[in-house]
């Protein structure tokens, strides 16, 4: 018993060496091993390796034409090759962009909307609807509208007429700065006849000369009837009387939301919001923003807003929670790609851009405001440039996995050149 297995160990000795020795060659030459290589002829030679395009799949194989894998035999379906920005870029064929769904977007400049969005809560009913009537500026009142308690009225009605010499002197000094070219006090001026109650059209009617004894003019907000009129032609009031006290069909909603610290510069009186409730599904009521706090709250840093809206609906109560979208100015001539172009990192943002025909890299970029299904770029591409915006992932990661291949391939030396660490 011995003796077999003696002669069963010194027989497999030589087996054992054949198979070490196997393994050693098929690392110095990793194409003996791979499945379908039939023909070493195939592979190139290692003095214009250095020149040529790894194969996707054999990242350690060289190719000079992109038919086939050297090793495997395979078709290539991404290729690597280096762009300006430095990072990989990724070659992908026109027929397997089509298999795997790419899709691009241009980025181009658009004037972009804002739209504010926060919780709003109702804060009290008016089941009377009424709306008090007060003129924006202290002066004299030089007409009125003719109604009486129970009057009809219609939106756009003339209801009264203020003049002011205030008012008239800083017409003059507006006529002024028009005349003299002064672009930036005329702006100012025109922001202030605006707050004072002067409409667009008298505005530009003074840029054409007319006298400047302009009044301010106060129509009716919607259709209603009158409550009450106070008030005579010649009589002087002040910025806080009550005129015409109107009202309408429906009830009124108080609701008051709150706006945080980034938002406080894109919300004006007179914009228009829409408001949904929880407990009315499926209903979309429409608002005006009719007062904006100044900031409170130190630890929050909010300010409130108030906003109106109309409707008889009867399962509207108070304390009820709202969600307010607020529509805000627009930006204008903004760089804007699709929301789900923008590939988010713990790094950063990036989008992968297309560099010619074939060739797609990431490009880090910084980004601004969202707009629906936008968003704004503030660097890192140029109008023109065609982003992916479907198909994004698999090209971005493809990149980063050949970057990280060629690290760990290749280093440079002391020298510049570039070594390749598998022949080390």
């Amino acid at each position: 018993m011995l003796q077999k297995k003696s002669l069963l160990l010194l027989c497999s000795v030589p087996t054992v060496i054949g198979g070490v020795l196997a393994l050693f060659a098929s690392v110095a030459d990793p194409a003996l091993h791979q499945p379908g290589n039939g023909d070493p002829a195939r592979l190139p030679s290692q003095a214009s390796a250095a020149s040529l395009d790894p194969c996707a799949m054999h990242a350690q194989a060289k190719q000079e034409h992109p038919e086939g894998c050297p090793i495997g035999g395979m078709d290539p379906v991404l290729h690597s090759g280096r762009h300006d920005h430095g990072a990989s870029a990724v070659a992908i064929a026109p027929e397997v962009r089509l298999s795997l769904g790419i899709r691009t977007h241009v980025a181009h400049f658009v004037d972009m909307p804002q739209t504010i969005e926060t919780i709003g809560k109702i804060t009290r009913i008016d089941s009377m609807g009424r709306r008090v009537i007060t003129p924006p500026i202290a002066g004299e009142l030089i007409d009125i509208a003719e109604k009486r308690q129970g009057d009809p009225i219609a939106a756009g009605d003339l209801l009264f007429a203020v003049r002011s010499d205030a008012l008239f002197d800083l017409e003059k000094a507006f006529q002024d700065a028009s005349m003299a070219d002064d672009t930036v006090e005329a702006t100012r001026l025109s922001t202030e006849l605006t707050r004072m109650g002067l409409r667009k059209e008298q505005i530009a009617r003074l840029e054409q000369r007319v006298p400047a004894n302009l009044p301010v003019q106060v129509f009716a907000p919607e259709d209603g009837f009158v409550y009450t009129r106070r008030g005579r032609v010649g009589e002087r009031v002040h910025d806080q009387f009550t005129v015409f006290n109107i009202g309408g069909n429906g009830r009124v909603i108080h609701l008051t939301a709150e706006i945080f610290e980034r938002q406080w510069g894109k919300v004006k009186v007179d914009q228009k919001a829409r408001i949904t409730v929880r407990g009315v599904p499926g209903v979309v009521f429409e608002g005006t923003v009719v007062r904006v706090e100044p900031p409170v709250g130190y630890t929050t840093r909010s300010l409130e807003v108030g906003i109106e809206f109309k409707t008889d609906h009867p399962r509207l109560s108070s304390s009820q929670f709202a969600h307010v979208s607020i529509e805000g100015a627009e930006l204008k001539h903004r760089l804007m790609v699709p929301v789900h172009s923008v590939i988010r990192t713990g790094r950063g943002d990036r989008v992968v851009v297309q560099l010619d025909q074939r060739r797609f890299a990431p490009v880090d970029v910084v980004t601004g405001e969202e707009a629906g299904t936008m968003i704004e770029i503030l660097s890192g591409i140029a109008e023109g440039d065609r982003v992916v915006a479907s198909g994004q992932f698999l090209v971005d990661s493809e990149s980063h996995l050949q970057t990280g291949l060629e690290r760990l391939t290749h280093h440079h030396g002391e020298d510049g050149s570039v070594a390749d660490n598998r022949n080390l």
